[in-house]
């Protein structure tokens, strides 16, 4: 499930062009894309591939008025029981999305999309896939500090579990050198917890360091949730990521 831009820990396809090529070939379209390895693949606090590493990328083309489009993919391993037959299990995820953004010359900027998260090869009496909807906005200061709140809704969460809303706030500091700060809150609530589980709260931070083209991140991460060993307790996870 891939984080809003408004987070840290954003990544996305290997692209043979580079933007500003592509920029000026597309007219007032944009082509960019990114690559990512890292040890585990975390959402919202929880891993979503059995604390095992993840390969992750994707595109987005966007327009010159501020629409864009997108897909994003990842490998996952859920911890699903015997229930589930070996041949029902999901091992993909792939995210689509189309939104519309703009950022203002005050530093504020503003985010409004719809995601569609599919899992390809899951037993479809399972109900993976789901739909949601993103709001967010952010403020940078020209010292290199920005500061993001979103809001995210879904009418049918993952597997079927009824309503679920989500909110987040970040804060991001980027020196000259290349090296970064960041930190992140966030809270999960459902309509339906003997469905969905119980509300929690997530956080973490991380540090990052860009390395000529590429971009080295140290995250950690953990929830409120008691009883979730190995699942979404406090965990050190590493990335690798590039963008196109």
């Amino acid at each position: 499930m891939k984080l809003s831009k408004t987070l840290l820990t954003t990544s996305v396809l290997l692209a043979s062009l580079p933007t500003a090529q592509a920029a000026a070939e597309m007219g007032d379209f944009e082509f960019s894309a990114n690559v990512a390895l890292t040890s585990d693949y975390v959402f919202r606090g929880f891993t979503q591939t059995d604390e095992g590493w993840a390969i992750q990328g994707g595109f987005d083309i966007n327009h010159g008025s501020g629409f864009y489009v997108g897909a994003w993919g990842s490998n996952v391993k859920f911890l699903e029981d015997d229930t589930v037959a070996p041949e029902d299990r999901a091992d993909t995820e792939i995210d689509l999305y189309v939104g519309y953004g703009n950022e203002l010359d005050s530093g504020l900027s503003y985010d409004i999309s719809a995601l569609q998260y599919i899992y390809p090869g899951a037993g479809s009496d399972l109900n993976y896939d789901f739909s949601e909807f993103h709001l967010g906005v952010g403020y940078s200061l020209p010292v290199g500090t920005e500061f993001g709140l979103s809001y995210d809704y879904s009418p049918e969460w993952f597997g079927e579990t009824g309503k679920a809303q989500h909110y987040a706030f970040n804060i991001g500091h980027s020196l000259s050198n290349g090296l970064g700060f960041g930190a992140f809150v966030g809270q999960q609530t459902f309509d339906e917890n003997d469905k969905a589980g119980e509300d929690y709260v997530y956080y973490g931070a991380s540090i990052s360091y860009g390395v000529a083209d590429f971009e080295f991140s140290v995250n950690f991460s953990d929830t409120d949730l008691d009883n979730v060993k190995d699942v979404a307790d406090e965990r050190v996870f590493f990335m690798l990521s590039r963008s196109f």
